[in-house]
Parts: structure tokens; C-alpha cells; sequence
């Protein structure tokens, strides 16, 4: 795993990323690997506590699973993008398919991984995130 050269934190404040995954082992891996970038991370089990976390604590990037209980990661994009139209959104699916790119990106996900795929490919697509957002002036 690769981190980044520089740190995260820009003008004080760190950005921060809320990973959505039902499956705990999974989530304590991202978590490890984005926080060692240098991400403050808050975690949920599925899209339902996904929603009281932004709530509590705004976020600018959520990774989502596809497949959870309660609320799935289509839902739960469709809940972003109506309530907190300006985080990017990464859906994360074991069971990816062309057509269900499609639907993601159509909904509203801004990027797409399917399962297997390689960490450090999650946290370039991270830190490219934050390298390209704009910053507050």
C-alpha cells in the first residue's frame, strides 16, 4: 500500500471519508488503509446508519457496498444525491455488471469498483479525489 508524500490535511482541517460496508472485517480494512494515508474516517454498517452519520458529521467522499441490509448503496446514492448533492460517491459490488455500472453512474455514483480488486487502487482513486476537488479559497 502506498501512501501519500504529502498529508491530507489541507488549510487545517482534514477531509473526511465515510465507508459504508455491512461486512466489519472489510470495513476495519479500508478504515486501516485510508487512515494510515492520512483520512479521518467514519464508519456505518449499512446506508440507514450512513444517513445519521452524515447527519452528524459531513462528509466529502463516501465509499459504499452495494449489497447491505436495510438500505442497499443504490438507495443510499439516491438519499446522497437528493440530501447532500456535493459528495462524491464510490459504490464498491461484488456482483458488478456493465449494466449495473450504468445504473450506479445513472443514479448518481461518481466512481465504481468491482470485487476483487486491488486496495491500493481504492486509496489512488482516494487521494486523486482529494488532490482534484476544489479548495476553499
Amino acid at each position: 500500500m502506498s501512501l501519500p508524500t504529502s498529508p491530507a490535511v489541507t488549510n487545517g482541517s482534514a477531509p473526511s471519508v465515510l465507508i459504508v460496508e455491512d461486512d466489519a472485517a472489510t470495513r476495519r480494512l479500508y478504515k486501516f488503509m485510508l487512515t494510515n494515508g492520512g483520512y479521518p474516517v467514519i464508519e456505518a454498517e449499512d446506508g440507514v446508519a450512513a444517513l445519521e452519520q452524515l447527519a452528524k458529521h459531513p462528509c466529502e467522499l463516501v465509499i459504499t457496498d452495494m449489497n447491505m441490509p436495510r438500505m442497499d448503496g443504490m438507495e443510499l446514492i439516491q438519499a446522497i444525491r437528493r440530501d447532500y448533492s456535493d459528495v462524491y460517491v464510490i459504490l464498491i459490488t461484488a456482483f458488478g455488471t456493465p449494466d449495473t455500472e450504468k445504473q450506479a453512474r445513472r443514479i448518481g455514483a461518481n466512481d465504481y469498483l468491482a470485487k476483487p480488486f486491488d486496495f491500493e487502487e481504492l486509496e489512488r482513486r482516494v487521494r486523486l479525489f482529494f488532490e482534484s476537488r476544489p479548495r476553499p479559497a
